[in-house]
């Protein structure tokens, strides 16, 4: 069987190259056609006789054929297959088919080398036969009816023997017809045939094996199977499900797999299961208000399904408008949800499982016809939550567009015919169920997209495969007529009659029309009798108001000609009670016989300058009051020109007598400010952040030789460059947060440059002025401490330092560790102490003197700051001995440190001939945490120490490389180490 397959795919590739070299031949058929008879015997519902036509299977297979070919097909009907091969044996037919291939037959006739479809050799049985599907216990007790065929019979009995079955008893008949007369009679209970023989009134037992059929002709007829195998390549090439499809349409039972015993018992002990479903996704689903049932192609479907099977669905409508069937899965809610997915990005989840599709409709973009959208557009697309992972699907295939998450179609829709959203992503079978509504009628598919969308039913990942298997096969083997007239009858019950809504929709332009002349009537009546009514209240309340405010000014109002001598047109009583005037008027109506004379001129100037039109002008003057004092007055005039009578000027008069005292009160305060500042020694400074001002008294100038460096750029911002030394920058930007925190007073100490770059040291106090809700004002003073600190600085250092080496003394170095304390390793890397001594430092003393002596510590204290520059910690014990506080160092550092200690202290001290070699030893202690205080480190460094004098000098140990016999004479505090510590 191999060979044959290897010899078929070859033969196929040949062919294809066979049929590329001669297409040219294809114009010589077309023009000669051939006339080719083929033998027909009805068999069930694969080949047939209605209305003296042929049709089925083979004819509608033979038709496609003929296309390529340019055959005339002439049937010939014969009564079974053996009159078929004894036809062709004669001559009477050139092709036959189905022909099953068997080493006799291919001896006795030509096959093509493809075939023309697929069968099963099947054991069938009628319908109210008792034996179920795949029972092959029972089988094996039947009478099985068989005509001479080795081939159903060879197949039939290593199916048996495979599965370990019994064979049944089989009685041979001489034909189809008499094998179907016993087994009416009750003379055998099933037959043994092809599948292809099935009919309506029979049922499949068991299915042996899935075979090939093929055209076969007479050995003869060379050049006939040469034409028919070059067309089966270009077919198969065209069109590769033909035979697909042709099966499904003729013979949908062959693909239909029976439920078998243990499928069937694990039904009946199944409860219903419960399946989520949308209640308002028409035609797919929806809940009926009147009855309260779920309707729908889906529903359907599945009630389809159980009436083959037994199975119980109960249906659940979803509670959200955006099911999410995983977490009812995750609260036991559901077993099953109904959920539509896109056919190309179907992956696998372990949150659910999916059945074989229920339905399928097209998925594609729907817009208003005057949108122009690819793929690559950038839109905004809104997206149903129905669609499961709609959104993730939508932006890998839709890259630049955005994407709007919405409960469902009809949401999408209404969004998008409010031009919220360019297009919607919609199944085609729902959105023609909304399109059918006038609200949504010019929504198109846009083309040069589409995709398809797949109602399938998933399952909670933990229901048994079984039932997935159950349900596969039942929606896989719906018949296709039940599944057509579920599809319509839904999609016609779906389409509901135009609502209220509809009806408003469709006829909105005349009824906007209508409406908008109710309401353009209505307010033009409205609007007239407002007008008529306003038109009276106006008046008086224009006369009120205007008396109200000429009254309630600080000051008056008047009108004054345009011409010397100024006359008073008209004045409230506001304007002469400015001027001390009650009842008793002025005798003058000269407007310039109040004036103060040099005021007069500069009110006579600005009349006289040139001007086109109303003008308005303002200007401070001075008015004699009553009691012959000068009122300083601000008048604000617009100059009219009126034909009828002479030109005016319209005043407002505003006394400003307080203002001019408050200014001068100000000017003198700036004064003795100013005078305050100059008199001072310290420097005062003011910092206005809302008009970004920065002012300083001239004393800065003199203490530091330049100009005060603004607190803000250009832009706004605080500015920090030389303004403090870089070190005093956090010193700094505390001072501003205490201040816009809500501090009154903050107080700093930094270090201010000078001209020469010199640094002083200076306290700076800030005060807030401004309230907590208003931009930052403060005033504050810079003092000069700079003496101060560096005579503090040296009175510390002097305290802390050792004379001779300024290294830190024993106290201080002290401090400097316990403040470290406790250690905390990290890793490889630990704190290190360090105690060494010079060796023959006393010989030095002894031999040249002291002068010598504090030499060579001067020499061991810089070769200890050149090694451990770095280090935190580096101090003098007294006499020749050191101690190194290391911090964060690992072991094979220190070791590099040590040798370099070693090296660089290693040297010869000669003087008169005489030479003395210096040395030094070192302990070496690491801190691993254990340490109880100080004290306890410096005896485990001091002991190392000790060891490595013992261990000849000029060499360095870690404490942790030699024993502490002293440790068991310890108290846990280190008591007797701060004794013998003091005691040093």
């Amino acid at each position: 069987m191999g060979n044959r397959h290897f010899f078929i795919n070859a033969a196929l590739f040949c062919s294809v190259l066979l049929c590329l070299l001669n297409l040219g031949m294809q114009p010589a058929y077309a023009a000669t056609p051939r006339t080719v008879r083929v033998g027909l015997n009805p068999l069930a519902q694969f080949t047939r006789i209605e209305n003296e036509k042929p049709s089925g299977y083979l004819p509608d297979h033979l038709e496609q054929l003929a296309r390529y070919t340019g055959w005339n097909i002439k049937y010939v009907v014969l009564e079974n297959w053996t009159a078929c091969q004894h036809a062709l044996d004669t001559g009477k037919i050139d092709l036959a088919a189905p022909a099953l291939h068997s080493a006799e037959r291919a001896q006795r006739y030509l096959y093509c080398a493809y075939p023309a479809g697929t069968s099963y050799t099947a054991i069938l049985a009628p319908n109210d036969s008792p034996v179920i599907y795949d029972d092959l216990e029972a089988l094996a007790k039947l009478r099985v009816g068989v005509v001479p065929n080795p081939i159903w019979i060879s197949d039939f009995a290593t199916f048996m023997k495979q599965r370990g079955a019994a064979m049944p008893t089989m009685v041979e008949y001489s034909s189809r017809e008499n094998v179907r007369e016993a087994m009416r009679k009750g003379e055998v209970d099933a037959t043994l045939d092809s599948v292809l023989a099935l009919q309506n009134s029979e049922k499949i037992l068991a299915k042996c094996k899935l075979t090939p059929f093929y055209y076969i002709t007479s050995p003869k007829n060379t050049q006939l199977m040469q034409e028919l195998e070059l067309a089966m390549v270009q077919l198969k090439m065209e069109q590769p499900d033909l035979e697909y499809r042709l099966g499904r349409q003729y013979l949908p039972r062959m693909y239909h797999t029976p439920l078998t015993r243990s499928e069937l018992a694990y039904i009946a002990q199944l409860p219903a299961l419960r399946v989520g479903y949308d209640p308002d996704r028409k035609p797919y689903s929806w809940k009926d208000p009147a009855t309260g049932t779920v309707r729908g192609i889906l529903p359907d479907m599945l009630r389809d399904a159980a009436t083959r099977s037994g199975l119980e669905f109960s249906f659940t409508p979803y509670r959200s408008p955006s099911p999410n069937f995983v977490d009812s899965f995750t609260k036991n809610d559901l077993d099953m949800a109904l959920g539509s997915f896109p056919a190309s990005a179907l992956h696998a989840c372990k949150n659910y499982r999916l059945t074989a599709p229920l339905a399928r409709a097209n998925l594609n973009i729907f817009s208003k016809p005057d949108a122009t959208l690819t793929q690559l557009s950038t839109f905004v697309l809104a997206v149903p939550a129905t669609l499961h992972k709609g959104s993730t699907y939508a932006s890998n295939m839709f890259p630049y567009a955005t994407i709007r998450l919405l409960p469902n179609e009809e949401a999408c829709l209404t969004v998008a015919s409010r031009r919220e959203v360019d297009a919607i992503l919609g199944s085609s079978m729902v959105v023609n169920n909304l399109t059918n509504s006038p609200r949504f009628s010019e929504f198109n598919p846009v083309t040069g997209y589409t995709d398809i969308e797949e109602a399938r039913l998933a399952m909670r990942p933990d229901m048994p495969e079984v039932l997935q298997g159950i349900l596969n096969n039942l929606l896989l083997t719906i018949d296709e007529k039940n599944r057509t007239q579920i599809i319509s009858s839904n999609i016609a019950a779906a389409t509901t009659p135009p609502t209220l809504a509809d009806i408003v929709y469709e006829h909105r332009s005349l009824l906007i029309v209508i409406a908008e002349l109710l309401i353009f009537v209505s307010a033009l009546v409205a609007y007239a009798l407002y007008l008529r009514r306003k038109s009276i209240y106006n008046q008086i309340a224009s006369d009120q108001r205007l008396a109200h405010i000429a009254d309630n000014i600080n000051g008056g109002v008047i009108s004054i000609s345009s011409q010397p001598p100024l006359r008073i047109l008209d004045a409230n009583n506001g304007f002469w009670q400015l001027l001390g005037y009650d009842a008793d008027k002025p005798q003058t109506s000269n407007f310039i016989e109040l004036l103060h004379a040099e005021d007069t001129k500069k009110l006579l100037d600005t009349i006289a300058e040139p001007h086109e039109g109303p003008r308005t002008t303002t200007l401070e003057l001075r008015l004699r009051h009553k009691t012959g004092i000068w009122l300083p007055l601000l008048l604000r005039g617009t100059f009219s020109e009126n034909t009828a009578v002479s030109a005016s000027i319209d005043c407002v008069v505003v006394d400003i007598t307080e203002q001019k005292r408050m200014q001068e009160e100000l000017e003198q305060e700036k004064e003795r400010y100013r005078i305050l500042l100059e008199q001072s020694q310290d420097i005062f400074f003011d910092v206005d952040t809302e008009k970004r001002q920065f002012r300083c008294s001239p004393n800065f100038l003199l203490k530091f030789g330049r100009e005060a460096t603004p607190l803000f750029n250009e832009k706004g911002r605080p500015n920090n460059r030389q303004i403090v030394h870089p070190e005093d920058l956090p010193a700094l930007n505390e001072l501003r947060r205490r201040i816009r925190s809500g501090k009154p007073t903050a107080f700093a100490v930094m270090r201010i440059p000078t001209a020469e770059g010199r640094y002083i040291w200076c306290r700076v106090q800030a005060t807030r002025i401004s309230k907590p809700d208003t931009p930052l004002r403060l005033v504050g003073k810079i003092v000069d401490i700079d003496e101060e600190v560096r005579r503090r600085a040296e009175l510390e250092r002097r305290t802390q330092r050792d004379n001779l080496t300024d290294l830190l003394n024993k106290t201080a170095f002290r401090e400097k560790i316990c403040a470290a304390m406790p250690v905390r390793p990290q890793g490889e890397k630990t704190d290190a102490l360090l105690f060494l001594d010079l060796d023959n430092f006393k010989l030095i003393n002894d031999t040249f003197g002291h002068v010598k002596g504090d030499a060579a510590l001067l020499t061991a204290s810089d070769v200890l700051k050149r090694v451990f520059r770095n280090a935190d910690a580096v101090g003098r014990f007294g006499g020749d001995e050191f101690c190194v506080f290391v911090r964060d160092i690992t072991r094979e550092a220190l070791e590099e440190r040590a040798e370099a200690l070693l090296a660089g202290l290693h040297t010869f001290v000669e003087q008169d001939g005489q030479r003395v070699e210096i040395t030094t030893s070192i302990g070496i202690y690491l801190f691993d945490g254990t340490e109880a205080s100080y004290d306890l480190a410096l005896h485990r460094a001091d002991n190392a120490q000790y060891h490595a004098k013992q261990a000849g000098k000029n060499c360095y140990r870690f404490y942790d490389e030699v024993p502490d016999p002293w440790m068991s004479e310890m108290d846990d505090d280190g008591s007797n180490l701060a004794n013998e510590e003091s005691s040093r």
